[in-house]
């Protein structure tokens, strides 16, 4: 019985070397990315409530706001509106 030898094993390794090192991210660069988005969420929203705001104080400029100053200011609230 002739066993045979087992063959030795060969690893070969590989190392990537970039052309460049990467620049090191600051925690600026990383503020300024964040603030991208998120700035563009927030002049959105800041838009949408100036909006708002002007169709609330317009729709509310062309009706009373209460029943005394739809009667003309005075006192009388049993007095129909003409």
């Amino acid at each position: 019985m002739i066993q045979e030898q087992p063959k030795p094993i060969t690893t070969t390794i590989v190392q990537i070397v970039p052309d460049k090192p990467r620049e090191e991210i600051g925690m600026v660069d990383v503020a300024v990315a964040s603030f991208g988005l998120t700035g563009v969420i927030m002049v959105a929203a800041i838009i949408a409530g100036l909006a708002a705001g002007a169709a609330y104080i317009w729709f509310r400029s062309k009706r009373a706001a209460s029943t005394m100053e739809a009667r003309g200011n005075t006192a009388n609230l049993f007095r129909s509106v003409d």
